[in-house]
């Protein structure tokens, strides 16, 4: 596994580019505007009534316990507790340093083999299992050597984009391969995301960080500024260098959107958008993010699977959404959450994001089928977790519906928070 790199020579980029040449490009075409009614429509004909579906599948959503709770409860506790104090206890000396990340990757190894509450043992074959735990490994070693600096929280934050590139991966029947550009483009996150959402810099300067990248993608002359726009310059030249002609220009396009709607999602603060506008801003936010992971993954571009991934990418931009109400709230930003929240009608919202979520990924028909019930357990189940552990938000009418299909309870969840503050 470890000499699988991903750089794209001889007949991978071949084929790569007959697959741009051959698709329709996604964003850079009219398909454009008919992806983007087809996310609202199918967005918008979803029911916002409690998600019936949980009860009616249980072999997906089976009830838990209070037994299994507390079970689910001590060994996540247990677990933190083992990891924030070995991180705390990070060696100066670089060979005890090796020794010290061995010791964590132990405990992230033993924790996937033993936790009953992904399950991913049961959905995932050893050999499947073992691939994505060597290739996160190789991944995160890959993250440090190219920037020792990071936090463990910034690493983890390259790693929730790779377990997304990960899941795709597997869908579509490829390798897992932590190449030159999923790396690169997994810690352009905490490098842009974090400069983009910090609300102590000038939207003037987050538009001339931005307007950067755009000229580098473009193929012009872009001269770094500072020692982030270095970073972010030889992130983008990682990303591209692999790929060749018309596959090349498809995902420097991709990413051209993406920043676009970055751009437009700065745009969020203001108090003059549209609902629609703000729909319009999550949408292609959430949708190019995850549709460049899409590319990343496999040569073998479809505009069938482009299409789910879009909705796809939609999906987990709302979760996100869902997530971060509380601090949107107070810094103004405006979101479908906030918006939601403020016309009390979040339950209905979260209700039809669990529908969405539902709907969309039930009809998907995946190369590789086997991981589909997974990935639709999965993305219904951070959606309940998101929404339980934002308490303050719901009614405890409609947290008690939810509590039977959450690992933990509700009560746990909320001290969890706490702690984190």
């Amino acid at each position: 596994m470890r000499g699988h790199v991903y750089p794209m020579a001889g007949d991978t980029a071949e084929k790569a580019e007959r697959s741009a040449e051959c698709e329709p490009g996604g964003f850079m075409e009219d398909t454009e505007k008919n992806y983007g009614r087809e996310i609202r429509a199918t967005w918008e004909k979803q029911p916002d009534s409690f998600p019936d579906f949980l009860m009616k599948n249980a072999h997906l959503f089976p009830v838990n316990e209070p037994w299994q709770k507390k079970e689910n409860e001590a060994f996540v506790q247990e677990f933190s507790k083992r990891v924030q104090k070995k991180l705390r206890q990070k060696p100066k000396d670089r060979e005890l340093q090796n020794e010290w990340e061995q010791e964590i990757e132990q405990e992230f190894t033993e924790f996937l083999e033993r936790e009953k509450i992904l399950n991913l043992s049961e959905w995932m074959s050893p050999v499947l299992l073992n691939a994505f735990k060597c290739e996160t490994k190789y991944f995160v070693h890959r993250v440090r050597s190219f920037d020792d600096t990071l936090t463990p929280a910034q690493i983890w934050q390259t790693l929730r984009n790779y377990f997304i590139y990960a899941m795709i991966v597997d869908l579509q029947g490829e390798e897992q391969h932590a190449g030159d550009p999923i790396l690169a483009y997994s810690l352009l996150y905490p490098y842009t995301d974090n400069y983009i959402d910090d609300h102590q810099i000038s939207i003037q300067d987050k538009e001339q960080y931005n307007r950067m990248i755009a000229l580098k993608l473009k193929g012009e002359s872009a001269a770094p500024q500072n020692a982030l726009e270095e970073k972010t310059c030889r992130l983008l030249d990682m990303i591209l260098e692999p790929y060749e002609g018309s596959a090349k220009k498809k995902i420097a396009g991709t990413l051209l959107e993406l920043l676009e709607a970055q751009n437009n999602s700065i745009r969020q603060q203001k108090t003059d958008i549209t609902e629609e506008q703000i729909l319009e801003i999550s949408m292609w936010k959430g949708s190019t993010s995850v549709l460049a992971d899409y590319l990343f993954a496999t040569t073998k571009w479809t505009e069938y699977e482009e299409n789910f991934y879009l909705k796809f990418g939609f999906i987990l931009q709302l979760v996100d959404d869902l997530q971060d109400i509380d601090e949107d709230r107070k810094s103004g930003s405006r979101t479908l959450m906030t918006e939601a929240e403020k016309q009390q009608k979040l339950e209905q919202c979260t209700n039809r994001l669990l529908w969405f979520t539902w709907n969309v990924i039930r009809e998907f028909n995946p190369i590789n089928s086997l991981l589909k019930g997974f990935v639709l357990k999965y993305c219904v189940e951070i959606s309940l977790m998101t929404a339980a552990v934002n308490q303050q938000f719901f009614s405890e009418k409609y947290l008690k519906a939810l509590e039977p299909y959450l690992p933990f309870s509700n009560d746990f969840l909320k001290k969890m928070k706490k702690q984190k503050k």
